[in-house]
């Protein structure tokens, strides 16, 4: 309803007289609700205009952020420390009696108490450098059994050594130039040429760990071929990037038969994380151009991080048209039916459900997400959203204590310490929707709404053993992927997707199993007709044994 200011005046007069038309109490009755109805119009809109920010920008970490956003949350009585769920009886926590001085002195703060640092800070021990080469320096001048030359009679005896570390820079890979003497016949013509040393060959001009070390610079660390290539010319080995990618993949041609013992092993195991990525690859964008009508034009890597059952962990990546519920189902195609269902985290997309496999999987869904709402919408609903967040924290606290605990022990830990604070966050929640505490439709609302939606997938680890909390674990390996991708920006073909994915799980399940990942990748390029006749004896964590069973069998046919 539109009006003039005067029309505007001539109704407050007419209210205060109490002379108010009808027409007069709809349009005061109107502004009345508009006027409740502007500031949460207002604060969603801010809030979508945040997570646009977000995701073109990313979320800032700066310290001038950091602080701001600390002093909002103070001048709002925000304090994080204050959870009503934590007690001192679930944290197992006594209390102690402050002696005397510090009661005298209880303005004064220990640093060293107030604030312990995490495990592996500080500087690190000589048996940290695992590569290193052992050189044993012997005293010059004394021996063991000899006197002390302090002449007290007593005589000396080995002792632990003591230990240097010296770490000295090397280039990326050392060019070695052989200028082979030839000699010809003055009357024949016919040419002498000197023998090359052992280990040289004038085939082979790149040796394995060179190669080792471009697939993991490019597949772990992220750097494009292109990038590489430029530095290579600086340090004065200039490498074209196309010759690198050939380099890689000769050596993905050595290991592919391993991604398939590693699905296997990973599809009869008893976890499996899942998550997918963006991806793009330009031949798939090129046939979306050349073909408008296809149904699916999205592009993912999926990341699948699995549990064996002696406790291995397998990651596999998969780069392509298919997204993560595509993915792990085809994955499960090679389990045994006769084993017991698969625990699977995933989020709560629907494209990540393997709907064909109900019978032989248990979902779980990551808490971590639905932590993560409430946490985006702290500015806006401090008070609700730190009633979420101090529950979910006491709870993760809890999770944290059952690292080191088997997996039924750990089920028991959460329903003795977890299970009364998620029932009534549950009740709590549900109040907030069913009392219209929170606008349904809302950013809040949708946030209170996909926890309760997603309950019972959200609090699987309160009802079976094993179960995980959340899916942090696959998303910190996607993180391989995503910088690959930033940098590099893209795959040229569904090929060069292909060659990366193989490389990129095997170098990440080597790191996982606490396996040189270089030393690794040697080994496959020299026994690549092993590795393709079994498969299985070459995955990450056995290949050290098939090694060593290999070099007892050559000792034994030369006995």
């Amino acid at each position: 309803m539109n009006k003039t200011q005067a029309e505007i005046d001539d109704a407050i007069a007419r209210m205060k007289n109490n002379s108010a038309t009808q027409d007069d109490m709809n349009f005061f009755i109107g502004c009345a609700e508009f006027a409740v109805w502007l500031p949460k119009a207002l604060t969603e809109k801010d809030i979508s205009i945040k997570n646009l920010r977000r995701a073109l920008c990313g979320e800032s970490n700066g310290k001038k952020n950091r602080k701001k956003k600390n002093n909002k949350n103070d001048d709002k009585n925000t304090d994080l420390s204050k959870n009503e769920y934590t007690t001192s009886s679930e944290n197992n926590e006594q209390p102690t009696n402050p002696s005397p001085e510090q009661n005298q002195n209880s303005n004064v703060v220990d640093l060293k108490t107030a604030k312990s640092k995490k495990p592996g800070h500080g500087r690190m021990g000589y048996d940290v450098y695992t590569n290193a080469n052992k050189v044993f320096i012997p005293h010059d001048t004394l021996k063991a059994g000899d006197f002390c030359p302090e002449k007290c009679g007593g005589k000396l005896y080995l002792f632990s050594p003591g230990h240097v570390i010296r770490i000295i820079g090397n280039s990326f890979a050392t060019i070695t130039e052989y200028s082979v003497e030839t000699l010809r016949c003055a009357l024949c013509n016919t040419l002498f040429n000197a023998d090359l040393p052992d280990g040289v060959s004038k085939t082979e001009k790149y040796d394995h760990k060179f190669k080792a070390q471009l697939a993991i610079q490019k597949y772990y660390a992220g750097m494009p071929f292109y990038r590489q290539e430029n530095i290579q010319a600086m340090l004065g080995f200039p490498l074209p990037d196309s010759t690198q990618f050939d380099l890689v993949e000769q050596v993905a041609d050595c290991a592919y038969p391993i991604i398939g013992a590693l699905e296997k092993i990973a599809a009869n195991g008893t976890l499996s994380h899942y998550d997918d990525t963006g991806a793009k690859i330009l031949s798939v964008i090129a046939d979306n151009r050349a073909n408008p009508d296809k149904k699916r034009t999205g592009m993912f890597t999926t990341g699948i991080l699995s549990k064996t059952n002696d406790n291995q962990k397998i990651a596999l990546f998969y780069t392509g048209t298919k997204h993560a519920g595509e993915n792990i189902t085809a994955l499960l195609q090679y389990r045994n039916k006769e084993k017991e269902k698969i625990v699977l985290m995933c989020d709560a997309l629907a494209s990540n459900t393997p709907k064909s496999l109900q019978d032989i999987i248990i979902e779980c869904n990551c808490l971590s997400h639905g932590f993560r709402k409430f946490r985006d919408l702290l500015e806006y609903y401090p008070d609700i959203c730190l009633h979420v967040i101090r529950a979910l924290g006491v709870v993760y606290e809890n999770d944290e204590k059952t690292y080191s605990m088997t997996e039924y022990a750990r089920l028991h830990f959460h329903r003795r310490h977890s299970k009364l604070i998620m029932k009534k966050l549950q009740k709590w929640l549900k109040k907030q929707i069913n009392k219209k505490l929170v606008e349904p439709n809302g950013h809040l609302g949708g946030a209170v709404k996909y926890m309760l939606k997603h309950w019972d997938k959200l609090t699987r680890f309160l009802t079976v053993a094993g179960a995980p909390i959340d899916n942090n674990i696959v998303e910190r390996s996607l993180k391989i992927a995503i910088r690959n991708r930033k940098n590099a920006m893209f795959y040229k073909t569904l090929h060069g997707a292909t060659v990366g994915n193989i490389l990129t799980s095997l170098i990440e399940t080597a790191r996982l199993s606490s396996i040189n990942p270089v030393d690794y990748l040697v080994a496959l390029q020299e026994n690549k007709s092993a590795v393709h006749k079994n498969p299985v004896d070459w995955v990450p964590w056995a290949y050290q044994k098939t090694l060593e069973n290999m070099r007892l069998n050559q000792l034994n046919i030369a006995a």
